[in-house]
């Protein structure tokens, strides 16, 4: 054992001590070291020797200060700390090599020389000088005292690691955490983490206090902290997004806060995400809780749509269509009754498209009347005919006024419809009413006297002339009572009549006695409506009349013959009249009967009428729809 030690003894006092030791070794041991303080390396003592070759065969960076200069030794793992002063500062004195951090480390070197007590730092700071420009770096290092055989300190063995990069980065994680956390405080959304399986608050910003009524919640449990949330079932749910790992999504959730100082609970209505927090591991660290406040946007929402539902019933609930546009004139609503009218598909009308149902003729004039009051603001008031739904036209008068901003702008147009047509019709009436009062009063003489002179003709005594005057008078009253309802508005008894009956009624009071041969008939049976009858009436009074004045009843050897016939749903009637004598003159214009005609047979019984005057009489042919003949 002895002679072990004694061999290993002699081989560190022999020139080759230092076998190996890397770039390091093979420097020192190449070096001649007579010119320094240090001597010969042969004759270095021995606790040096020791150290060194415990340095040297190393990995971990390691150095050693030698004497009182604290002259530098150092092996592989070291060489990169002084960078740019490698190898130049081997051997060279501590306060040289580390001039730029002397007033760090050589206290803490002498310190450590005078009272032989090892010294270690972490992170310690230390302003090196790299490539010409002083650098903060962070180290871990130590300073253990190296003593000789009698127990004095006579260097200084370094071991250490530089953690600049660490401690940067960490300096950026925590420069971004508290970023991150100044945004988490200041988010307007409710935000919270919570952290282990209890649930702790770590981290709470404002508006979440604000939203449960509560403060200093960091550290306290949420069981404890809000217990009210307990019965709801929201700690369960924590539970299980912390024990699954799965998120929880809640939409519009109802909440209970208790609130502070024993305040009545208030409900709250949230939007809210548990997201789960995990390790790289994916191990459960805890809970990230976003949570939204929409209680005032629902309660908005839920009184927005009260108020559409009570201005939908208040626009549907009269009769008039209600319609609202944009300031281009873009329509962008109408009510229930403008549907029930056109029969149109809900939103077809919208934009332009309401000019589909407004009549062809009308199109125009009104687009034209529309434009105007959208490019200067003015009320647009206008009729025009609507296609209803049944598809034919009626007559309505449109009506708006725009709404305009604080900046006078137009914001919207709102208008109306109002269906006229009935008005209409009655004005037409009217109308009609007083120009055939002044034609019926002029010829009601005409077809008296021509009743007198004809019945004159063909009664044998005065009595007969009498009573045969009698019934012709009688049944032109019934006939005028037929003119009168057309005229004025006014209808029956609901009653319905024949074709042929109807006509015979007309023009019985312009004949003889019943059976009166200058009159035939020929045609199928067909049962009219009354407001049927009542157009007709005015059309076969308006000929019974011409030709008791001027046709074929104005003489003995005039004749009418009526045929008609049914095709296709449509009445094609022949009024054929057969004068005799010198014939008749036709008309130089179209007279107010003849135009009364027209406009009946067009606009109530859905055809027409035309005239062909002839040398020896007059053909009128009439056309009728078999549907409007039964109204």
């Amino acid at each position: 054992m002895m002679a072990d030690w004694m061999k290993r003894d002699n081989d560190v006092r022999s020139p080759g001590f230092l076998p190996g030791g890397g770039e390091l070794g093979g420097r020192i041991r190449s070096r001649d070291w007579s010119g320094t303080p240090l001597g010969p390396i042969d004759a270095w003592p021995q606790v040096l020797r020791l150290a060194l070759s415990i340095c040297l065969d190393s990995s971990f960076p390691t150095a050693i200060y030698w004497g009182r200069d604290l002259r530098l030794l150092y092996n592989d793992a070291w060489s990169p700390i002084p960078g740019e002063r490698h190898p130049a500062c081997l051997g060279q004195p501590a306060a040289e090599v580390w001039s730029d951090i002397w007033d760090v480390v050589g206290p803490q070197l002498a310190r450590v020389m005078e009272t032989g007590e090892g010294f270690s730092a972490f992170d310690q700071m230390l302003p090196i000088m790299r490539g010409g420009v002083q650098q903060e770096t962070y180290w871990n290092y130590s300073f253990t005292p190296i003593r000789d055989e009698d127990g004095t300190v006579v260097g200084v063995f370094n071991q250490g690691h530089e953690t600049t990069e660490g401690i940067v980065a960490r300096r950026k994680a925590e420069a971004e955490i508290e970023r991150l956390g100044r945004l988490f405080a200041q988010a307007p959304s409710v935000n919270a983490i919570l952290r282990g399986p209890s649930h702790v608050f770590e981290v709470v910003n404002a508006p979440f206090e604000r939203l449960v009524g509560k403060t200093n919640l960091e550290g306290k449990r949420v069981a404890d902290a809000l217990p009210e949330l307990v019965p709801q079932g929201f700690l369960d749910l924590l539970d299980r997004v912390y024990a699954t790992g799965v998120p929880y999504v809640g939409r519009a959730i109802p909440v209970i806060f208790q609130g502070l100082g024993g305040e009545a609970p208030q409900e709250r209505i949230v939007d809210f995400v548990y997201q789960p927090l995990a390790d790289p591991g994916d191990l459960g660290q805890g809970i990230f809780v976003q949570a939204t406040d929409v209680t005032d946007v629902l309660r908005a929402e839920a009184a927005l749509r009260e108020s559409e539902a009570k201005y939908e019933a208040i626009v549907n609930s009269i009769d008039q269509m209600i319609w609202s546009a944009l300031p281009n004139g873009d329509h962008d609503y109408f009510n229930d009754r403008w549907y029930d009218f056109t029969g149109a598909a809900p939103g077809s009308t919208d934009g332009s498209g309401w000019k589909d149902v407004f009549h062809p003729d009308d199109q125009e004039r009104a687009r034209a009347a529309w434009m105007h009051s959208v490019a200067t603001g003015e009320p647009y008031h206008i009729e025009y005919r609507l296609r209803h739904r049944s598809g034919r036209y009626r007559w309505v008068v449109g009506r708006a006024h725009c709404v305009r901003g604080e900046d006078e702008a137009i914001t919207r147009w709102f208008g109306t419809c109002t269906d006229i047509h009935d008005l209409k019709e009655a004005e037409g009436k009217r109308q009609l009413l007083l120009r055939e009062m002044d034609h019926r009063v002029k010829n009601l003489f005409s077809i008296a006297l021509g009743m007198i002179s004809m019945t004159a003709r063909s009664a044998p005594s005065v009595p007969a002339m009498a009573e045969a005057l009698r019934g012709r008078l009688t049944a032109l009253a019934r006939a005028h009572d037929l003119i009168r309802s057309a005229l004025g508005g006014q209808v029956g008894q609901g009653q319905s009549t024949s074709l042929r009956a109807l006509i015979e009624k007309i023009v019985q009071p312009h004949l003889g006695a019943p059976g009166d041969p200058r009159m035939s008939f020929e045609g199928p049976d067909i049962t009219l409506g009354e407001s049927a009858s009542v157009g007709l009436a005015l059309i076969f009074h308006e000929l019974a009349t011409n030709a008791a004045k001027y046709g074929a009843l104005s003489t003995p050897e005039g004749r009418i013959a009526v045929t008609w016939t049914v095709s296709e749903g449509k009445l094609s009637l022949d009024w054929a009249e057969e004068v005799g004598g010198p014939g008749i003159t036709p008309p130089s214009s179209r007279g107010f009967g003849s135009e009364l005609a027209h406009a009946t047979a067009s606009d109530q019984l859905g055809g027409g009428i035309g005239f062909d005057w002839q040398p020896g009489g007059l053909i009128v042919h009439l056309t009728a729809g078999m549907d409007q003949l039964a109204q």
